[in-house]
């Protein structure tokens, strides 16, 4: 038996030392090139999930980008413009995003604006979008904003409130109490 299993190796190390350098080196270039792929799908992953976005979304347009194309939206006829940080594409739906990597807590602010890309993204691509994300801190904390009714409608009465002061109508403070 010992004879066997000695015979048996000696025939495949006999073999092995028989092949080409070619065959070697082509089968360490594809272990190579296979790692190489594997770690650029885990960068790739870990990239995702620290952006705060769902896997199943396909990214359309980001702010910066040299391989997507970045839209600017001017509506004459609503007086407002933004570019979003990025528009993502998810469940047939056009969803803007805004990115805050210094912010600490969800503000009134950000929500207006983007609740104003929401609009944009409804008068230029025909669809409106029934939510859009607001990413924010560090930590990319994902925010999920639904475009209702009586957020449209807050949003209206703070853009109506612009254009009076811009008209000449005297701005109306309300600070905070603590402040």
């Amino acid at each position: 038996m010992l004879d066997s299993v000695r015979q048996f190796l000696i025939e495949i190390i006999t073999q092995l030392l028989a092949v080409s350098s070619e065959t070697v080196a082509l089968v360490v270039l594809l272990i190579a090139g296979i790692i190489v792929v594997d770690n650029f799908d885990l960068i790739s992953r870990r990239k995702r999930k620290h952006s705060g976005l769902a896997p199943e979304s396909i990214a359309v347009s980001i702010d910066g980008s040299k391989a997507l194309p970045v839209k600017d939206y001017i509506s004459e006829i609503q007086g407002i413009s933004g570019r979003p940080d990025a528009v993502v594409l998810e469940n047939g739906y056009l969803i803007p995003i805004e990115r805050k990597p210094l912010a600490k807590k969800l503000r009134d602010r950000y929500i207006a604006q983007l609740l104003v890309y929401m609009r944009l993204v409804e008068e230029f691509e025909g669809k409106k979008p029934p939510y859009g994300y607001l990413i924010l801190g560090p930590n990319c904390r994902r925010f999920k904003i639904y475009n209702t009714k009586k957020r449209q409608e807050w949003l209206q009465g703070m853009l109506e409130q612009m254009r009076a002061m811009l008209d000449g109508a005297a701005p109306d403070p309300k600070p905070h109490p603590r402040k």
